[in-house]
């Protein structure tokens, strides 16, 4: 079994230094800000001239020592050009709130008349994130101490994250099994995209050195798995992303967009599709074998009041759907397969939100989300993107936790089906 990382000194020594360093970021904007540009731009200096040296004496491939050069010279330039890198920096960051805000856009003129309710504030949010990435991009050179300033408030609003998970530990009988939401903090989604993909990379390797990979198991406390997560993960382009669904009554569900004739807009959109398989063992073996996959599964216990809540949770949800056959076209070749190999059923959306599917938006997590909700689950996406990194991040940490109801994970490859 894997030991525990994560104690109650952890959680508030993790704290105090985020707040430190948030409190350091606003009140001394221009040593900081001057410390950050000497440690990044000799950060890629040196990244430049250790990869440029291995490849000359390794690689020797043109398109590997041009890289490592290129690398080299933007450090050497940023080093020598201290407004011009924070203005590029203040930039880069106005752009990524141009994607978060044209995603909050997009979000709301698909779904605005998919649902009941008001999807008026995910409009506002995209026009907030507008204003900044203009004013940012716009006036780089101007606005890097505001820039700063919103560093170092996410850092403070970080602190208070890691504070709460202290109290909880503190007093885990009150928060353990709530069942009203609160926001959290979560690491950026350029971030937190790339999180199950570097975790497969470190399993690849331990493969490959044939070593054995850990065995994780449930953590010594009571209870049983009534609810099991899975996070997948694959080394290809889109596969690096991850996936999610879950387990729970012995029915795998998942949703995505299974239907390839509806796909748009450069696949980022379609059909919402759901499937669920009696069983979770035929499924889990396609992944690894026919997919090449590896999924970690984080197993959740939970009380029977939460497992009636979630019960009528997939009940509503499937409420609002009828039965598809895959079949009928023979572009889906994936669900095809899937449905011959685990007779799983497919089901398309009548109305709501999941009607449309949306990679950045109504993906894959918004159904594992709404569904572990019910149970008062502390995550909550402030932006417009909710990803399986995002969420293998907040499982990891609560499985470490000792008082948290996440009592088990897993790991399952071709290798190995269950490690």
């Amino acid at each position: 079994m894997e030991k525990k990382t994560i104690t109650k000194l952890s959680y508030i020594i993790i704290s105090i230094l985020f707040l430190i360093t948030g409190l350091t970021i606003i009140i001394f904007k221009t040593k900081y800000l001057s410390i950050f540009h000497i440690v990044t731009s000799l950060s890629i200096t040196l990244l430049g001239s250790i990869t440029l040296i291995l490849n000359i004496i390794k690689s020797k491939k043109i398109k590997d020592i041009s890289i490592s050069i290129s690398t080299l010279v933007i450090g050497i330039f940023f080093y020598n050009n201290k407004k011009k890198f924070l203005a590029i920096f203040t930039i880069t960051f106005g752009i990524y709130m141009l994607i978060n805000g044209l995603i909050k856009f997009i979000t709301y003129i698909i779904f605005k008349k998919k649902e009941k309710q008001n999807y008026y504030t995910v409009l506002i949010g995209s026009l907030i994130d507008f204003i900044f990435s203009f004013i940012m991009i716009k006036s780089p050179s101007k606005n890097i101490n505001n820039l700063a300033n919103i560093l170092g408030i996410y850092l403070i609003l970080f602190s208070i994250t890691y504070f709460k998970d202290f109290i909880k530990e503190c007093n885990p009988t009150k928060y353990l099994n709530k069942e009203k939401r609160s926001f959290r903090i979560t690491l950026p989604t350029i971030i937190s995209v790339m999180i199950p993909y570097k975790v497969l990379l470190k399993i690849n390797k331990m493969i490959k050195s044939n070593k054995a990979i850990i065995n994780y198991t449930n953590k010594n406390v009571s209870g049983e798995v009534d609810l099991e997560i899975f996070i997948h993960v694959k080394d290809t382009s889109i596969g690096k992303f991850g996936h999610a669904d879950l387990f729970f009554e012995n029915t795998v569900y998942s949703y995505g967009c299974y239907d390839e004739s509806t796909k748009k807009f450069f696949e980022l959109i379609g059909d919402g599709t759901l499937f669920e398989i009696k069983g979770k063992e035929k499924y889990l073996k396609f992944c690894t074998n026919n997919s090449d996959k590896t999924i970690f599964s984080f197993g959740i216990t939970l009380t029977n009041q939460e497992k009636k809540t979630l019960k009528k949770e997939i009940e509503k949800i499937k409420s609002n759907t009828y039965q598809w056959n895959p079949a009928t076209n023979k572009q889906n070749k994936y669900a095809i397969l899937l449905q011959k190999k685990t007779r799983a059923k497919f089901y398309k959306f009548k109305q709501t939100s999941y009607k449309t599917y949306f990679l950045l938006f109504t993906n894959c997590v918004k159904l594992v989300d709404n569904v572990l909700g019910v149970t008062g689950s502390d995550l909550l996406k402030l932006n417009g993107v909710i990803t399986p990194g995002t969420y293998y991040d907040f499982l990891e940490k609560e499985y470490k936790r000792k008082n948290s109801n996440v009592i088990s994970k897993s790991i399952y490859t071709k290798y190995n089906n269950y490690l």
